[in-house]
């Protein structure tokens, strides 16, 4: 099958791209600069970004289905606008070339991040509400643009599915994502405290398998939340030393003394040009991480399943060892 993907060579979609790879399909990837996530593999590249209306048009032509993975992550705020543009606005250019083209299905990558958040102990599924109010950028545009691709589908001869995973971790993080930082920053010993709350946690490559089944599988319209475990982050730190070896902090400091150190954090994090250590959205995000994030959906018309997190930790350990990460 001919495929086209935007964000091909992102935390998920290089992960996808394998994976498709494996089963023999041509893949097409709309590409703005050269990326090692995807040295020497096999795909054709298309040069432009999701303002480029003549390469998404080239992107999408002769495919029978496109990834959107292209998306812009942040902890910092709407980045000035840029947040909305190319969550919200290069969604909707992708679907437009994806109906001129005359494609069958479009698998559009949103997040948990663009339902609305409750209280940690509630059940969390596909029919709480999106999060279109959210006071978090990226939350917001998410939802967003979830809620514009299923318009879209409606008006327009469509299909449109939506994969909507937890926070990703695991091997292949080339860049690496915030995830994989932390990771590294845990083996190195550069977190001196943990930061109160938690987050569910899914294997990079089980959401990559739930890709695989969504273009057959699923139906349009649809959203499917795809979630592994849920760990505080002191317990998460106990499963990077059973992994590692490596001693890691045992104490969590209080949400209130975190918050006095943001504009710190985010000061030395701006004049070193790195990524600062957390944010208040990515405190928030901890705080309010629910407990209870069902895949049952995704289990029943998918056939997702999750692996043990244990696994999914050793296996990124082990990649970045091989990637002379560490």
């Amino acid at each position: 099958m001919k495929i086209a993907l935007t964000g091909a060579s992102g935390r998920i979609g290089n992960v996808v791209v394998r994976r498709l790879l494996e089963d023999g399909h041509e893949l097409r990837i709309l590409s703005r600069r050269e990326s090692k996530a995807l040295a020497g593999l096999r795909v054709q590249q298309v040069s432009g970004d999701l303002f480029d209306a003549t390469a998404l048009s080239k992107l999408a032509e002769g495919c029978e289905v496109l990834f959107h993975l292209a998306a812009q992550v942040s902890i910092q705020g709407g980045m000035q606008g840029k947040v909305r543009r190319v969550n919200v606005e290069g969604t909707h250019n992708v679907l437009e070339a994806s109906l001129r083209q005359g494609l069958r299905r479009v698998v559009y990558f949103s997040s948990v991040h663009a339902f609305r958040e409750g209280s940690p102990d509630e059940l969390f599924d596909e029919n709480r509400p999106l999060a279109l109010e959210s006071r978090m950028a990226y939350n917001q545009t998410k939802a967003e643009a979830l809620d514009l691709a299923f318009r879209f589908s409606t008006e327009n001869k469509l299909e449109v599915i939506a994969l909507c995973p937890t926070s990703v971790i695991g091997p292949f993080d080339f860049e690496p994502s915030l995830s994989g930082e932390m990771l590294i920053d845990f083996y190195r010993q550069k977190i001196p405290l943990l930061p109160p709350g938690g987050f569910d946690w899914v294997d990079v490559r089980d959401v990559a398998e739930a890709a695989v089944a969504a273009m057959n599988r699923g139906r349009s319209g649809a959203a499917y939340l795809l979630s592994g475990r849920y760990v505080t982050m002191m317990e998460l730190a106990r499963l990077v030393a059973q992994a590692t070896g490596k001693r890691t902090p045992k104490h969590v400091a209080p949400n209130w003394l975190l918050r006095l150190g943001v504009p710190f954090v985010t000061t030395f994090a701006r004049l070193t040009g790195t990524r600062p250590l957390y944010t208040g959205d990515a405190l928030d995000s901890l705080r309010d991480g629910s407990k209870h994030v069902s895949s049952e959906k995704a289990r029943t018309e998918l056939g997702f399943s999750a692996r043990p997190l244990e696994e999914t930790i050793a296996a990124a350990y082990a990649w970045f060892e091989q990637e002379g990460l560490l």
